[in-house]
């Protein structure tokens, strides 16, 4: 059973997911729709394009779940994917030797296989080859971004038998802001040699670009303002953008060149300013942003005065960047208009990435260049979960279940520099699994060298709870000489298990790797991070029961550390699965409902466009209870909230004793689970 947003209750109908979802969507659609005929028709497109999306995955269409679009692009048809700003760009992986890109008439486009250069192919159209020269057997990657003419994505064409992977992508997105220095004109490759594109790629994060030459901030004489375009789906037009479609953990504004020709004067530039930071930290609660010192030193006081003014408010997470002396007249200029030319781009880029680096490390003051490769701060690591990595500059603890990090590096061998005695598990390049008992010192995890090339890693620890006290601590890797480490591909999505043993994976073979979050995670092709401890309740209870309702905000749930920082992550999907224990602590109905609510609330504030799933439990506790505080978040206004109930998930055979569910019973979780919170967040 789902709670709907009005709280009437879906009991389980005989009917497969996708087609379930799209007469939904139908049905919710023709009523907005009126019955209009030429909505209906609209309708049925959106429809039919949902449906093919939840049934399609692999085939390269445009609606394909493994196709990444990065930007704002409008997909609506189903059939042809249209990049409405400049720097929009679509990911993916296939199998296969070959692949080719339907393109609908002439175009200028980049493409960039294995992470290899941009090649460019001008003026292509119909089916082109991108892959003239077949690759070897295996699994690529792909990126496609478009310069000029037709920009319309209809889709890849595979090898016979081959499909499209769900690719890796930076989990961080950073938009910029800008006119047509942001946008790269006059460079050869526009948007792809802008100081914009630049610096997403060293951050290694994804990055969009609403940005027009001509562009204002204000909207006055003829000049478009981006104070308002900003929100618009494309660069003319009033169609407001949906910005649950992704969300930017840094904007980068740089704007006020081209207003003064427009006779735009200090008050009204200072005033649109104020008030576009204000739209912008109501749009991206959690954002970084960062007003730029135009180049040509335009509106200075008036900018410095809009981020003051902010700053006053209380908004701590915006800055003002002083680009003074950053770039050099009659070297780095294309003109005398104020446009960088490639090298200027570059220059521009190599000292605004460590600014921005430094506010989305969480305050950390080092450059990229300032840590060695493979220790402790090393911006190509990515950790996820719970870390700790403030405490220590050259330890970093991981807390709470299911933590784990991601990197790339060169050479043929990596070792794991480790403090003390710790299982862990290992996977290198996503071969098999490695468990390693009761290791310590420097870790050989590749004793059988590698071939010479790029590889990955991912490393988990054992879960530190009850009578198991392992030092999980990372205290850095060791590398080849002359070996580097990069920032490997990463989901842009990500999913948090809030729970207790059941959702640690207590009993089972590999713990916390072995547990429906986790299973559910890989299956989506998500992040994921298990916020749970073995025994917890969901009510803080007098003797003794660790509460995560009052923990679910804390760095670590056992020790008088910080507040996590909800900034660090935000997830597309929170799945919360609590009750099991409370019953054994004396915690009554209304205490357990008024606790679930609040609960509700913190993790809406903690991330606002997720969306929830609150588990009926697999022993049935307290079901009424959740149900109704459900209930009563929907009825208040939060229609990201659903109840789902577990009964008949879980038989006899699924189960270790009779709570934790062994191997096999977190198997069938995530088969029930997965296709539900895919429905929601995609996947």
């Amino acid at each position: 059973m789902q709670i709907t947003p009005h709280g009437t209750s879906l009991r389980p109908v005989r009917r497969s997911l996708p087609a379930l979802l799209t007469a939904v969507l139908v049905a919710c659609l023709l009523s907005w729709a009126g019955g209009s005929p030429a909505k209906a028709t609209q309708v049925a497109r959106t429809a039919q394009a949902a449906q093919t999306a939840q049934t399609a995955p692999g085939d390269g269409s445009v609606s394909d779940p493994n196709i990444v679009y990065v930007g704002r692009w409008d997909t609506g048809t189903g059939t042809a994917a249209v990049p409405s700003w400049t720097g929009a760009y679509l990911q993916t992986a296939f199998t296969g030797t070959t692949v080719k890109v339907r393109a609908r008439d002439a175009v200028n486009l980049y493409v960039s296989i294995d992470g290899g250069p941009d090649v460019f192919h001008a003026g292509v159209r119909g089916t082109v080859n991108l892959t003239p020269r077949p690759l070897s057997p295996g699994t690529h990657t792909l990126r496609i971004s478009y310069r000029s003419g037709d920009t319309v994505f209809q889709g890849l064409v595979l090898d016979p038998g081959a499909r499209t992977v769900s690719p890796r992508t930076p989990a961080r997105l950073v938009e910029f802001v800008g006119d047509s220095i942001t946008a790269g004109a006059l460079t050869d490759r526009l948007a792809l040699d802008s100081y914009a594109w630049k610096t997403g790629e060293q951050l290694g994060a994804r990055h969009t670009q609403i940005a027009r030459s001509g562009y204002c901030l204000v909207a006055q004489s003829g000049c478009t303002g981006l104070s308002g375009q900003f929100f618009k789906t494309a660069s003319t037009g009033g169609q407001d953008w949906d910005f649950s479609r992704y969300r930017a953990d840094a904007v980068v504004i740089n704007l006020g060149t081209n207003d003064i020709g427009h006779g735009v004067n200090s008050a009204q530039f200072q005033s649109a300013y104020t008030k576009f930071l204000g739209d912008l930290r109501a749009t991206y609660p959690n954002a970084q942003l960062f007003a730029v010192q135009t180049l040509k030193k335009r509106y200075v006081a008036e900018t410095r005065a809009a981020v003051g003014a902010r700053a006053n408010a209380g908004d701590t997470k915006v800055q003002y960047v002083d680009t003074s002396g950053w770039l050099t007249d009659g070297t780095d200029y294309e003109d005398g208009n104020g446009h960088p030319n490639e090298a200027g781009h570059t220059k521009f880029a190599s000292r605004l990435a460590p600014v921005i680096a430094a506010r989305l490390g969480g305050g950390a003051t080092r450059s990229a260049e300032a840590v060695a490769p493979g220790q402790p701060g090393d911006p190509n690591i990515k950790f996820v979960g719970r870390w700790d990595t403030r405490s220590s500059s050259t330890a970093y603890t991981p807390y709470w279940a299911g933590a784990y990090y991601r990197v790339g590096f060169t050479g043929r061998t990596v070792k794991l520099k480790q403090r003390g005695t710790i299982d862990l598990w290992a996977r290198v390049d996503n071969g098999p699994v490695t468990f390693y008992d009761d290791v310590k010192g420097t870790v050989n995890l590749t004793p059988s060298p590698l071939s010479a090339g790029n590889h990955t890693l991912q490393v988990n620890y054992q879960v530190v709870a009850g009578s198991y006290h392992g030092d999980a601590v990372f205290q850095g890797l060791v590398l080849d000489s002359g070996a580097t480490t990069f920032a490997p591909q990463a989901p842009g999505r990500l999913i948090e298990f809030v729970g207790d043993s059941i959702t640690v994976g207590t009993t089972t073979s590999q713990n916390a790797r072995t547990a429906y979050g986790w299973l559910i995670g890989e299956r989506l092709g998500t992040e994921h991070t298990q916020i749970a401890q073995g025994g917890a309740c969901l009510v803080a209870a007098a003797d003794g029961c660790v509460g995560l309702e009052q923990q679910y905000g804390k760095l670590n749930p056992n020790a008088a550390t910080p507040d996590w920082d909800v900034a660090r992550y935000r997830a597309d999907a929170v799945v919360i699965n609590l009750g099991t224990n409370d019953v054994g602590h004396g915690v009554s109905s209304t205490q357990f409902q008024a606790a679930y609510t609040s609960l509700l609330r913190k993790v809406r504030a903690a991330h606002p466009q997720a969306w929830i799933f609150a588990l009926k439990t697999f022993r049935g506790r307290y079901v009424p209870q959740t149900e109704a505080a459900v209930r009563a978040a929907v009825d208040g206004g939060d229609p990201r909230i659903s109840f789902i109930d577990t009964t008949g998930w879980l038989g006899t055979g699924d189960l270790t004793d009779s709570v934790h569910p062994n191997d096999q019973g977190h198997r069938t979780i995530a088969n029930r689970l997965a296709p539900i919170v895919a429905a929601r967040i995609g996947g």
